[in-house]
This record gives C-alpha cells, sequence and structure tokens, in this order.
C-alpha cells in the first residue's frame, strides 16, 4: 500500500514537473525570449513570510555556506526539473526488487 502511493506521488511530481516545463516553453515562445521559473520565486510567490523565515533559520542554525553555495543552487534550480527528479527519484523509491534466478532469496 506504501508502495503505490510513494508511486501514485512519483507520478504526479512528474506530471506537475512536465507542466511546469510546458508553460515556461509557451511563455519562452510567447515572450520571444528564454523564461525559466526557478524553484525560489515559486516559494518566494507562496510564502514571501515563510521563506524569509526559512532564510533566517538557516542562516542563523547552520554555517554560511550551507546558504550560498548549497541551498541558492537548489533555489534557482527550474521547477519543471526539480519536480521531474523528485518524482523519478519516487519511481525508483517505490521499485520492487525481483529475486535473481537461480540465487537463493536473502
Amino acid at each position: 500500500m506504501l508502495r503505490l502511493l510513494i508511486r501514485f506521488t512519483g507520478l504526479a511530481l512528474l506530471a506537475g514537473g512536465f507542466v511546469a516545463l510546458v508553460v515556461d516553453g509557451t511563455r519562452s515562445l510567447a515572450g520571444g525570449s528564454f523564461y525559466v521559473t526557478t524553484l525560489g520565486s515559486v516559494l518566494q510567490a507562496l510564502g514571501p513570510a515563510a521563506f524569509q523565515a526559512l532564510r533566517s533559520a538557516v542562516l542563523s542554525r547552520l554555517p554560511t555556506f550551507v546558504w550560498d553555495p548549497l541551498l541558492v543552487f537548489l533555489l534557482m534550480t527550474p521547477v519543471g526539473v526539480a519536480l521531474c527528479g523528485l518524482g523519478a527519484a519516487f519511481i525508483v523509491l517505490s521499485h520492487k526488487h525481483h529475486a535473481l534466478v537461480g540465487y537463493p532469496p536473502d
């Protein structure tokens, strides 16, 4: 049952990532320039106060290098790529491992 929920979540994330890529593509074609929606801009649009609280919490509790090169890089990734990658990881995690033929089960 848990495998089904993880796979369904992965498929929903893949579908959301594909939709985000299509939206960015149509905006780029309509605008005449390359347009990418970043993960940071989406998080800031959904909850600006929560985003600032997260930033201040990370900067106060963890070393500075965690925010600047690591989390800033993650926040600059396109939403479609992030959702597709997370969805693919969920689908891989939900894969049932088959026993090899001729070997005793573990």
